[in-house]
């Protein structure tokens, strides 16, 4: 596979995420989290992102002089929604289960290392409990070396363990592009595609004219095997400057706002369907997901407007809104800008989805399953933003132990490799630098690696539990969480909530069971150490703290 160097720009991170697939050319943002849902705070754009090609950025988003929202970059323009279940919204999304098996415990892979190929990355994915990746596969990558360069490296990966991807469409060649004559290849990324309004299909085969149906369809029909769901564009509501955003709940996005995506709204509807019908001729299964948003109110455009240049009006030939063209709400999330500890940026990772799925609700859409493509914590906090050690090894636990159990389909974490220090986007590996490693095998695990590693294989294959969960009975302050294993034993991921500002919180849980249970803590994947603890009168005792730890029956 071709390389480019891992590029780190300064004050913000352009990182190199090719993900498993299109090595070359990926998308970028620029490394400042996803739309908040904390009240009184604005928007600052999307997150660190994945373009091969791209030069570091020299800036990000314009920075508010109010506090930002609860995940790192924004906050709607209106008053956030109130936070509310996923069942107290429009009810239970689909199962999960259905789109492709056990919860995607994924992640972005990234080129930190030119001499390691996707393969490699794959393995050391793999390594850490990972069974998924999120996929780079840009029609000017395929183009260039032909549409099944990938399939190899991709069919090595389920040799690996890791399969049942998310793939994301991007970066139409320069013939295809409406970007300017001489625009340089790294900003392709930047600007759709020309002849989009083409219909997709004409008498029941791909339209050639339409060159976006063209790349969708022959991609979708040359790795369905092993993706199951296709993320349109990286990253389509990211904006310079949140104050774009604040008319977005009663006018339409421009393409002048919307410059890492080059259209408008419309144009970003036009190109769900386009994608949802070609991706369909390729392969009846297909599902539609979204491009890691990080806007409610980009969604409540998507929900209101249809794929007409004129407006957005509906007529015969665009007949419906945006919520036809997609099946999965995917959105990006990071932590930056929410004050307070792990427990305070794990809710608001799903405070998001909660603002996301009421306007789903506010328009009597049916509720969506949920993925996230790109969510992370630093090992240090830098710059003014929560971060360190303890932080990030708990907020990954309890992100992903979280989303498997309120049914998820999946999260991608970001990075595979700590990067050069610094910035926060360098601290959030799964795996210490391995930049200058001559081998795989000579990659260390990060604190976080290994609570990724510890949670992911004690809960492989697991599926959620949420009766029993229920029947946890967690109080106030504790967070606790059953899983049901394969071979049809318990797991439960339980620790105590923490309120203030660090990782210091304590409680006590009496669980009610009649089972036995090896207790790990976060770290047991690297010491090899369990505990076994057995219940007294019914009542399981646990002295909790805010590190989570995992239960499994015996």
């Amino acid at each position: 596979m071709r390389r480019t160097a891992w590029l780190w720009g300064a004050p913000v991170a352009c990182i190199l995420a090719c993900n498993g697939g299109g090595g070359d050319d990926t998308e970028a943002t620029d490394g400042t989290g996803s739309a908040g849902t904390m009240s009184s705070a604005p928007s600052t754009g999307n997150t660190p992102g994945t373009t091969t090609d791209d030069p570091p950025t020299t800036g990000g988003p314009t920075t508010p002089t109010t506090p930002t929202g609860t995940d790192g970059t924004s906050e709607s323009s209106d008053t956030t929604p109130p936070v509310t279940t996923t069942d107290g919204t429009t009810g239970d999304p689909p199962d999960p289960n259905e789109l492709g098996g056990p919860f995607r415990r994924g992640i972005n892979i990234g080129v930190r290392n030119p001499k390691f190929n996707d393969p490699d990355g794959a393995w050391l994915a793999g390594q850490v409990g990972c069974n998924s990746i999120r996929v780079s596969l840009p029609e000017r990558h395929l183009v260039t070396w032909g549409y099944e360069i990938e399939v190899a490296d991709i069919a090595a990966y389920a040799d690996m363990g890791l399969d049942h991807h998310i793939a994301f469409l991007t970066s139409p060649i320069p013939e295809h592009s409406t970007a300017p004559n001489g625009t340089p290849d790294w900003e392709l990324p930047h600007w759709i595609p020309k002849n989009l309004y083409e219909p997709a299909v004409v008498n029941g085969a791909i339209n050639p004219d339409n060159y976006w149906a063209e790349y969708v369809y022959k991609t979708v029909s040359t790795y369905k095997d092993h993706v199951d769901m296709w993320e349109i564009w990286n990253e389509p509501d990211w904006v310079a400057d949140w104050n774009y955003t604040e008319t977005w709940d009663t006018d339409p996005p421009t393409k002048e706002q919307l410059v890492r995506f080059g259209g408008s709204i419309f144009d970003y509807v036009r190109m769900l369907r386009v994608s949802k019908e070609a991706a369909l001729l390729a392969d009846p299964d297909a599902k539609i997901a979204l491009g890691g948003i990080g806007y409610p109110n980009f969604l409540d455009a998507l929900l209101r407007y249809t794929d007409n240049p004129d407006g957005g009006a509906a007529t015969a030939d665009f007949p419906e809104t945006g919520a036809a063209y997609f099946d999965i709400l995917n959105y990006h999330y990071y932590p930056l800008w929410t004050p307070g500890n792990s427990d305070a940026g794990a809710d608001g990772f799903f405070a998001s989805r909660d603002a996301f799925a009421a306007k789903m609700a506010a328009y009597g859409v049916p509720e969506r399953p949920y993925n996230v493509t790109e969510v992370g914590a630093p090992k240090a906090a830098l710059n003014g933003q929560p971060g360190g050690v303890e932080y990030a090894r708990n907020f990954y636990i309890k992100v992903f132990a979280r989303a498997q159990a309120e049914k998820f389909v999946g999260a991608d974490w970001f990075i595979l490799s700590d990067g050069d220090p610094g910035e926060p986007f360098g601290e959030m590996g799964l795996y210490q630098d391995i930049k200058d490693l001559g081998a795989k095998e000579d990659a260390k695990p990060s604190v976080t690696g290994v609570a990724a590693r510890t949670l992911n294989s004690l809960l492989a294959d697991s599926r959620a539990d949420p009766p029993a969960t229920a029947a946890l009975g967690a109080p106030t302050d504790v967070r606790a969480y059953a899983f049901r294993l394969p071979d049809d034993r318990q797991a439960i991921v339980a620790w105590a909530y923490a309120l203030g500002t660090d990782e210091s919180a304590q409680a006590h849980f009496d669980l009610p069971t009649d089972r036995s249970f090896a207790l790990h803590a976060w770290d047991s994947s690297q010491t090899g150490t369990s505990t076994p603890v057995a219940p007294e009168g019914g009542l399981l005792g646990l002295d909790l703290t805010a590190s989570p730890v995992i239960l499994v029956e015996q």
